[in-house]
């Protein structure tokens, strides 16, 4: 008669189902994807910042050489609009609010997030209408593309950055239904990081030009 033994003694290990990859014990999995998806952003977001920064400095350079190829005096002074100047102070306060509101999504205040990257958004939006109102106010005072070089190179060189200007609202805009709509999801840092440096970009590139119109006028 065999030998009675001890309930589990002898008997094969128990089977215990391994997590899922990245679920282990410090989450090193989830980090260390974080950590490439990151990454690939900044790198993604980097690149197109230097194919923007090309395609303003050949505008630019464009003007230099027309302003010195002008003949019978065909460049004509335009001076810089009055709105022009309340336009880059509501960009330079929406990067201001938008880094702000960066900083306080990072220290775990969400609400400060949320209202800080309201107002900068606004006042992103701003900057676009009064862009509107600025074309529309030289158009009123005759000065169009055709007839005036410098004219012209306002608006190609103002169109193009409001054109960005656009895509980084939608991304701006983005962050903003999603953390308003749906608070208690956790927000991807990697498209508020990235939203904020190509926002904090389109804020020097703006300064570059600004100096090139008063420089000018």
């Amino acid at each position: 008669m065999p030998a009675l033994t001890e309930p589990g003694i002898g008997a094969p290990p128990p089977i215990v189902p391994r997590p899922p990859r990245g679920w282990g014990e410090g989450n090193s999995g989830n980090e260390s994807d974080a950590s490439r998806s990151a990454g690939t952003a900044r790198i993604a977001i980097y690149l197109g910042m230097f194919a923007s920064t090309v395609t303003f400095v050949a505008l630019v350079l464009a003007m230099f050489v027309r302003r010195g190829l002008a003949t019978n005096n065909d460049w004509h002074r335009l001076d810089v609009p009055p709105l022009l100047w309340w336009n880059t102070a509501a960009l330079l306060l929406s990067s201001v609010a938008i880094d702000m509101s960066r900083r306080a999504f990072l220290a775990g205040n969400r609400p400060r997030f949320r209202v800080l990257w309201l107002t900068g958004t606004l006042l992103g939006t701003w900057f676009l209408i009064g862009q509107a109102l600025n074309w529309k106010f030289l158009a009123d005072h005759g000065f169009y593309m055709r007839h005036n070089p410098a004219s012209a190179f306002f608006y190609v060189l103002t169109w193009a950055h409001a054109a960005h200007v656009i895509g980084a609202l939608a991304a701006l805009y983005f962050v903003l239904v999603r953390a308003l709509a749906f608070p208690y999801i956790p927000l991807n840092r990697n498209v508020m990081g990235v939203s904020a440096i190509f926002w904090h970009f389109l804020d020097v590139m703006w300064l570059a030009l600004m100096s090139i119109f008063v420089f000018w006028s």
